[in-house]
């Protein structure tokens, strides 16, 4: 089920740059976290995700490996990655100028508020503290990590974290599978 790059790649494509935008000089560590915690926000409000990445249980926290590729290129039409002198891969947005700002036509209001929401509360924390946060005793990384015995190889697994575990009753996984079926539709 990985229907970031199809259905939704211009909208995540955005999304990306324009929480690059909103939090000048991010490393992609801290953007893989903000985008996890974007969609976790979503499960817990719509009861689905807003990007529909499909993410991984790595040590560092949940990985969406679409977005760890925008080091390799991923994403190119909308964010840029280069090294920093510390060697941490910092992602731009990609514009024609510096005044120009993210065209956000594809997202409803509520989710532009939603995602400013989480960028708020969390924008300002480095990846380590992201980290931390995403690795609390509650988490659904932890439980995965906990219930699926993960092992790491080089500080990856190939362990998928199911966003539909966050929807603690049958009428949220409803939601989930409509929305679900829905995607699966229009891809």
């Amino acid at each position: 089920m990985d229907f970031s790059t199809t259905v939704n790649r211009d909208k995540n494509g955005t999304l990306l740059a324009y929480i690059c935008l909103n939090v000048p000089g991010i490393n992609l560590r801290k953007l893989l976290k903000l985008v996890y915690l974007i969609d976790e926000r979503f499960v817990m409000t719509r009861c689905f995700p807003l990007t529909w990445f499909s993410y991984y249980a790595w040590e560092k926290g949940p990985v969406a490996s679409e977005v760890y590729e925008i080091k390799n290129g991923g994403f190119s039409d909308f964010v840029c990655c280069d090294k920093n002198k510390e060697g941490q891969n910092v992602v731009s947005p990609i514009r024609k100028n510096d005044r120009q700002s993210i065209n956000m036509d594809e997202f409803s209001q509520y989710e532009i508020n939603l995602i400013d929401s989480v960028l708020n509360e969390f924008g300002h924390k480095s990846a380590d503290e992201l980290s931390d946060y995403t690795h609390r005793e509650d988490s659904l990384w932890t439980k995965t990590v906990s219930d699926k015995h993960v092992v790491f190889d080089d500080g990856k697994s190939n362990v998928a974290i199911d966003l539909d575990e966050m929807n603690d009753d049958e009428e949220k996984k409803e939601i989930y599978m409509e929305a679900l079926e829905y995607m699966q539709i229009c891809s």
